[in-house]
């Protein structure tokens, strides 16, 4: 458990580091005074202010944010020091409704966009360390155990060659998920090389809830072949879009009823994380990619409260040559965070109680 919390505050804080400091660069070199800068939500822990800004870790990681002056209009709810500080701000043009729309929709954007250039560094640094996969598709041969999955508890273990599942022959990777796959809630025998030596496992295939299928906990060994620097860069680059593509299909196809929605919340995470971290580096390196790659585009989805929301006021401004009223944005984004809120907590339910 102790791994587990550890391990997702650290790649949670990491992610959302380089999406608010996305949005923090863009908006101190656009001008904007940035009153707070801080790693995640509710009271405020530890804090230091230098020049400005107030840097500050609060006590649940979940999330972040960058406090621009001026991104909401000023209002009786501020208090006196904050009224002075929007004031002086707006005097010296420091409010983020001063700056041009297009500084707007840099300071903006910039957050999701760093999530992308973290995921493409961190697929560029696996592929650095430890080099590109190389089919091995031809090869019945087990890579990976999962802990605490069906082939964990049965004893079967990295490097053992699957010969037959049930008296049938496996030749290939295929073969042998196909038949794991087929026998979902059922005992299956199989018949396992390891070493010199041949030996019978016995194991019954969990059911996958989405799919149906019969899953034992169980991936592919994968040879790598070592790359140059150049060449991990560009591999790095190539595996963000692909999986932005690939997001992008997925939630497409949820929406239009082709697959049933599957939303992990940070209950899920966090148990993806610790058994991550369980099982090496690599795989830490693997997921926090992925979380990074996820938070930038889900940012992105045009709903009020996410950058994508903000993102869509700021083009209506564009397109009319004149801003959305305050209050109007402003009921939007609240209402958004709510209802963010709420799939939150729904989310985190299903994990806790239904997952």
């Amino acid at each position: 458990m102790l791994t587990t919390v550890v391990s997702f505050i650290v790649v949670l804080g990491v992610l959302v580091f380089f999406h608010e400091f996305g949005h923090f660069m863009v908006a101190k070199w656009s001008g904007v005074r940035v009153e707070e800068f801080a790693i995640g939500m509710g009271p405020q822990v530890l804090g230091t202010e230098y020049g400005e800004t107030v840097y500050s870790i609060r006590a649940f990681p979940l999330g972040g944010f960058c406090k621009l002056t001026g991104e909401m209009p000023m209002d009786d709810e501020m208090d006196e020091e904050e009224k002075e500080i929007y004031l002086e701000a707006k005097r010296n043009n420091k409010c983020f409704f001063q700056k041009s729309v297009w500084k707007r929709i840099a300071v903006v954007i910039m957050g999701p966009i760093m999530n992308f250039l973290l995921a493409a560094l961190l697929f560029a640094l696996i592929f650095g360390l430890y080099g590109q996969p190389v089919d091995t598709q031809d090869q019945a041969v087990i890579g990976r155990v999962l802990p605490q999955q069906p082939a964990y508890q049965a004893g079967i273990e990295e490097g053992d060659q699957v010969l037959a599942v049930n008296g049938q022959s496996v030749n290939s990777w295929n073969q042998l998920a196909t038949k794991i796959n087929e026998h979902p809630g059922e005992e299956i025998n199989l018949r396992i090389k390891r070493g010199d030596e041949v030996i019978n496992i016995s194991v019954k295939p969990k059911i996958d809830k989405q799919s149906g299928r019969g899953l034992i906990g169980i991936t592919p060994i994968i040879e790598r072949q070592k790359v140059g620097f150049l060449k991990s860069v560009w591999l790095g680059i190539k595996q963000t879009g692909m999986y932005i593509y690939a997001i992008a299909v997925g939630l497409w196809q949820m929406i239009t009823g082709q697959m049933s929605a599957d939303v992990s919340g940070p209950v899920a995470i966090a148990k993806m994380v610790g058994r991550a971290s369980k099982t090496g580096l690599l795989r830490v390196l693997e997921l926090a990619a992925l979380i990074s790659v996820n938070l930038g585009f889900m940012n992105l989805l045009p709903i009020p409260a996410l950058d994508g929301g903000r993102l869509i006021f700021l083009g209506v401004e564009v397109v009319r040559g004149k801003s959305v009223d305050p209050e109007t944005e402003g009921r939007a984004h609240m209402v958004g965070f709510v209802l963010l809120i709420l799939l939150l907590l729904v989310v985190t339910f299903k994990d806790l109680f239904m997952g």
